[in-house]
């Protein structure tokens, strides 16, 4: 085989080696779920203060159904209210909310909506540790803090829009009690004393007199 001729094979083996590389990794791409976890799909600010969450999955346990997420409310972040999809219900208290109801199959993707109000600073993380349970009992926790790890938790960052405005700070008030009292009495004193003055004066001017 001649110089150019086997040059020539060198780089269509190449190419078809960096092809199937290609192939090989688009397919381990596509067989990966759109959504592998909980997670917030949306944000939606209600230009009050508060806003509305949507958090979404469309897997379950291994292939079983979910019956049940937890979340864990993080610092700064007030729950108002809880959407109850159909068959479902919905537990809020200070620091966690909870739906439980119908099953969801395995590859369903199911929604579910948080009214919050959020209180922080503008790119600051919210991290909302969540638990999705199985009839089974098995469960995922998606609680890693680190969106690269390998159970992330469900998180947004906070925008002007998705805050709750600062409350201002009203006037400095003294607390110490004021002192009424004593300044009367010296007030008081001073009359008594401009009047009782003028009177010895009248007097030594009518004796004079």
């Amino acid at each position: 085989m001649t110089g150019p001729r086997r040059a020539r094979r060198a780089r269509f083996g190449t190419r078809a080696t960096l092809a199937g590389v290609a192939v090989g990794a688009l397919a381990a791409l596509t067989a990966v779920p759109a959504a592998a976890h909980v997670l917030i799909e949306t944000v939606d600010p209600h230009g009050d203060g508060t806003s509305t969450l949507t958090f979404t999955f469309d897997h379950g346990c291994d292939g079983e159904p979910t019956d049940a997420l937890r979340l864990t409310l993080p610092e700064g972040v007030e729950a108002l209210a809880a959407g109850q999809p159909d068959g479902w219900v919905s537990d809020v208290s200070d620091d966690a909310v909870v739906w439980t109801g119908e099953p969801v199959p395995d590859g369903e993707r199911a929604a579910f909506t948080l009214d919050v109000r959020v209180t922080g600073a503008v790119g600051q993380a919210f991290v909302f540790p969540a638990v999705q349970e199985c009839p089974s009992g098995a469960s995922y926790a998606w609680t890693d803090t680190d969106p690269s790890g390998a159970r992330p938790a469900p998180t947004f960052v906070a925008t002007a829009a998705s805050l709750a405005p600062a409350v201002p700070s009203g006037p400095a008030v003294d607390g110490s009690p004021t002192r009424t009292g004593p300044l009367l009495a010296a007030v008081a004193l001073g009359v008594v004393a401009v009047g009782g003055a003028g009177g010895w004066a009248a007097q030594r001017h009518a004796r004079r007199t």
